[in-house]
Protein backbone atom coordinates (compact mmCIF):
# COMPACT_ATOMS: atom_id res chain seq x y z
CA UNK A 1 0.00 0.00 0.00
CA UNK A 2 1.32 3.42 -0.92
CA UNK A 3 0.31 5.08 2.36
CA UNK A 4 3.11 3.27 4.26
CA UNK A 5 5.77 3.73 1.61
CA UNK A 6 8.32 6.51 1.12
CA UNK A 7 7.19 6.47 -2.51
CA UNK A 8 4.23 8.65 -1.56
CA UNK A 9 6.79 11.45 -1.15
CA UNK A 10 9.45 10.43 -3.68
CA UNK A 11 7.09 9.96 -6.64
CA UNK A 12 5.59 13.50 -6.66
CA UNK A 13 8.93 15.11 -5.80
CA UNK A 14 10.50 13.23 -8.71
CA UNK A 15 7.73 14.40 -11.04
CA UNK A 16 8.31 18.06 -10.13
CA UNK A 17 12.10 17.77 -10.38
CA UNK A 18 11.80 16.06 -13.77
CA UNK A 19 9.35 18.72 -14.93
CA UNK A 20 11.84 21.49 -14.24
CA UNK A 21 14.75 19.54 -15.74
CA UNK A 22 12.69 19.08 -18.92
CA UNK A 23 12.57 22.84 -19.38
CA UNK A 24 16.22 23.40 -18.45
CA UNK A 25 17.54 20.70 -20.74
CA UNK A 26 15.27 21.91 -23.56
CA UNK A 27 16.82 25.35 -23.20
CA UNK A 28 20.34 23.88 -23.41
CA UNK A 29 19.50 21.86 -26.52
CA UNK A 30 17.82 24.85 -28.19
CA UNK A 31 21.24 26.52 -28.36
CA UNK A 32 23.11 23.44 -29.55
CA UNK A 33 25.08 22.92 -32.74
CA UNK A 34 22.19 20.98 -34.26
CA UNK A 35 19.90 23.97 -34.76
CA UNK A 36 17.83 22.23 -37.45
CA UNK A 37 16.90 19.38 -35.10
CA UNK A 38 14.72 19.49 -32.01
CA UNK A 39 15.88 17.37 -29.10
CA UNK A 40 12.96 17.40 -26.68
CA UNK A 41 13.72 15.72 -23.35
CA UNK A 42 10.85 13.93 -21.68
CA UNK A 43 12.21 13.34 -18.17
CA UNK A 44 8.78 13.76 -16.62
CA UNK A 45 7.44 10.81 -18.56
CA UNK A 46 10.70 8.90 -18.01
CA UNK A 47 10.21 9.20 -14.24
CA UNK A 48 6.64 7.89 -14.58
CA UNK A 49 7.88 5.14 -16.87
CA UNK A 50 10.50 4.04 -14.34
CA UNK A 51 7.85 4.01 -11.61
CA UNK A 52 5.63 1.83 -13.81
CA UNK A 53 8.54 -0.41 -14.76
CA UNK A 54 10.18 -0.93 -11.36
CA UNK A 55 7.41 -0.76 -8.74
CA UNK A 56 5.82 -4.17 -8.38
CA UNK A 57 4.77 -4.78 -4.77
CA UNK A 58 2.90 -1.56 -4.12
CA UNK A 59 -0.55 -1.01 -5.55
CA UNK A 60 0.09 2.36 -7.15
CA UNK A 61 -2.21 4.04 -9.64
CA UNK A 62 0.51 5.25 -11.96
CA UNK A 63 -2.08 6.25 -14.59
CA UNK A 64 -3.52 8.82 -12.16
CA UNK A 65 -0.04 10.17 -11.45
CA UNK A 66 0.53 10.29 -15.22
CA UNK A 67 -2.67 12.28 -15.71
CA UNK A 68 -1.67 14.70 -12.96
CA UNK A 69 1.82 15.06 -14.44
CA UNK A 70 0.26 15.57 -17.89
CA UNK A 71 -2.02 18.27 -16.53
CA UNK A 72 0.88 20.08 -14.87
CA UNK A 73 3.02 19.60 -18.00
CA UNK A 74 0.27 21.08 -20.16
CA UNK A 75 -0.30 24.06 -17.89
CA UNK A 76 3.40 24.76 -17.35
CA UNK A 77 4.71 24.36 -20.91
CA UNK A 78 1.75 25.05 -23.18
CA UNK A 79 -0.54 27.18 -21.03
CA UNK A 80 -3.59 25.16 -22.05
CA UNK A 81 -4.99 21.91 -20.74
CA UNK A 82 -4.73 19.52 -23.58
CA UNK A 83 -2.88 16.64 -25.04
CA UNK A 84 -0.45 15.51 -22.33
CA UNK A 85 -3.27 15.12 -19.81
CA UNK A 86 -4.51 12.25 -21.98
CA UNK A 87 -1.41 10.87 -23.72
CA UNK A 88 0.72 10.36 -20.58
CA UNK A 89 -1.82 7.96 -18.98
CA UNK A 90 -2.48 6.30 -22.35
CA UNK A 91 1.24 5.66 -22.87
CA UNK A 92 1.59 4.31 -19.32
CA UNK A 93 -1.42 2.03 -19.88
CA UNK A 94 0.06 0.68 -23.12
CA UNK A 95 3.47 0.36 -21.44
CA UNK A 96 1.93 -1.71 -18.63
CA UNK A 97 0.32 -4.05 -21.16
CA UNK A 98 3.65 -4.48 -22.99
CA UNK A 99 5.47 -4.85 -19.67
CA UNK A 100 3.43 -7.98 -18.90
CA UNK A 101 4.59 -9.57 -22.17
CA UNK A 102 8.31 -8.87 -21.77
CA UNK A 103 10.98 -9.48 -19.16
CA UNK A 104 12.19 -6.70 -16.87
CA UNK A 105 15.53 -5.69 -18.36
CA UNK A 106 17.04 -2.69 -20.07
CA UNK A 107 16.33 -3.99 -23.58
CA UNK A 108 12.61 -4.38 -22.98
CA UNK A 109 12.63 -0.99 -21.19
CA UNK A 110 14.16 0.61 -24.29
CA UNK A 111 11.60 -1.05 -26.56
CA UNK A 112 8.59 -0.12 -24.41
CA UNK A 113 9.88 3.42 -23.85
CA UNK A 114 10.48 3.85 -27.59
CA UNK A 115 6.88 2.79 -28.30
CA UNK A 116 5.49 4.98 -25.50
CA UNK A 117 7.39 8.08 -26.63
CA UNK A 118 6.37 7.50 -30.23
CA UNK A 119 2.74 7.33 -29.14
CA UNK A 120 3.09 10.51 -27.05
CA UNK A 121 4.71 12.58 -29.77
CA UNK A 122 2.67 11.27 -32.69
CA UNK A 123 -0.63 11.81 -30.87
CA UNK A 124 0.38 15.26 -29.66
CA UNK A 125 1.59 16.23 -33.14
CA UNK A 126 -1.63 15.12 -34.83
CA UNK A 127 -3.79 16.72 -32.10
CA UNK A 128 -1.92 20.00 -32.60
CA UNK A 129 -2.34 19.64 -36.33
CA UNK A 130 -6.08 19.09 -35.98
CA UNK A 131 -6.36 22.25 -33.89
CA UNK A 132 -4.17 24.20 -36.36
CA UNK A 133 -1.59 24.85 -33.64
CA UNK A 134 1.24 23.71 -35.91
CA UNK A 135 1.97 24.05 -39.59
CA UNK A 136 4.90 21.62 -39.51
CA UNK A 137 4.90 19.01 -42.27
CA UNK A 138 4.72 15.33 -41.37
CA UNK A 139 8.13 14.57 -42.87
CA UNK A 140 9.77 17.49 -41.07
CA UNK A 141 8.24 16.30 -37.80
CA UNK A 142 9.47 12.73 -38.27
CA UNK A 143 13.03 13.68 -39.27
CA UNK A 144 13.70 16.84 -37.28
CA UNK A 145 11.59 16.34 -34.16
CA UNK A 146 10.59 12.73 -33.50
CA UNK A 147 13.89 11.11 -34.53
CA UNK A 148 16.19 13.34 -32.42
CA UNK A 149 13.71 13.30 -29.53
CA UNK A 150 13.64 9.51 -29.46
CA UNK A 151 17.45 9.36 -29.60
CA UNK A 152 18.05 11.79 -26.72
CA UNK A 153 15.37 10.20 -24.56
CA UNK A 154 16.70 6.68 -25.12
CA UNK A 155 20.13 7.98 -24.09
CA UNK A 156 18.57 9.43 -20.91
CA UNK A 157 16.86 6.09 -20.27
CA UNK A 158 20.15 4.19 -20.62
CA UNK A 159 22.00 6.62 -18.33
CA UNK A 160 19.29 6.68 -15.64
CA UNK A 161 18.16 3.04 -15.80
CA UNK A 162 20.50 1.58 -13.14
CA UNK A 163 20.29 4.51 -10.64
CA UNK A 164 16.49 4.59 -10.85
CA UNK A 165 16.26 0.81 -10.62
CA UNK A 166 18.32 0.89 -7.42
CA UNK A 167 16.25 3.77 -6.04
CA UNK A 168 12.89 2.14 -6.72
CA UNK A 169 14.08 -1.27 -5.42
CA UNK A 170 15.12 0.34 -2.13
CA UNK A 171 11.83 2.20 -1.81
CA UNK A 172 9.57 -0.66 -2.94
Amino acid sequence: MLSHSPLKYILPIGIFIALFFDGSISLVFSHSLFSNYYFIPQLTFLWLFFAMFFIQRINIRIELWAALAGLIFDMYYTGIIGVYLFVFPLAIYIGKKLYKLLSVDIFSAILIYFIDLSIIYLLSFFANKLQNLTSMSDSFFLVHVLGPTLIINIIFLIILYIPCQILFERLD
